[in-house]
């Protein structure tokens, strides 16, 4: 029978606890396993959400101020996985484009980091699918100005005024079926 010392136990346990966490995913961000440069350095994980959000939204400005901010606004649940985020998006793309930073891709190249995001495991799918619903709902439907709309798709915001032929239609006693008395009476 062969013992293994307490102290080559101890290191070859740690060894796997730190090689799972390094792997799984939740696990990952439990522990907030990411580079701390994404939480004190807003401009680059702004840079990256920016990459991110212009290749999900095809046409959308990336000068646009409130582009990100539901990514990182406090009100919403994914703000405390931004961070996390960004870092998967840059550790992913420097991975699969020879150490190259995501938010200097092209398009076709952060499609493809974001696709790989979307296809890998069932953690890190939901995040990213919450990523590009989280955006497509706040740049869309203009969630901080709602005034100002969405000129994209055509919705000019709310409180505009329209006069009623604008907005019925123009015969709609063609849709509404014949009346069979006068008063609404059948008898």
């Amino acid at each position: 029978m062969h013992t293994i010392p307490r102290r080559q136990a101890l290191r070859q346990l740690g060894l796997i606890t730190a090689g799972l966490a390094a792997a799984c995913t939740p696990l990952r961000v439990l522990v907030s396993a990411y580079p701390q440069a994404f939480d004190d350095d807003g401009g680059l994980m702004d840079r990256v959400l920016r990459a991110f959000v212009t290749a999900v939204i095809p046409g959308a400005p990336a000068d646009d101020p409130d582009l990100v901010r539901a990514h990182t606004d406090p009100a919403y649940p994914f703000a405390q996985y931004a961070g996390f985020f960004a870092a998967d998006l840059s550790r992913r793309a420097a991975r699969r484009f020879d150490g190259r930073a995501f938010e200097r891709l092209a398009l076709p190249e952060r499609t493809a980091v974001i696709a790989e995001g979307l296809a890998a495991d069932a953690t890190t799918r939901k995040l990213y699918n919450g990523a590009v619903v989280l955006a497509q709902i706040a740049f869309y439907a203009g969630i901080y100005d709602p005034k100002k709309g969405c000129p994209a798709i055509g919705f000019e915001g709310g409180n505009h005024w329209h006069p009623l032929s604008d907005i019925t239609h123009p015969d709609p006693e063609r849709f509404l079926s014949q009346a069979r008395t006068a008063d609404g009476n059948y008898v």
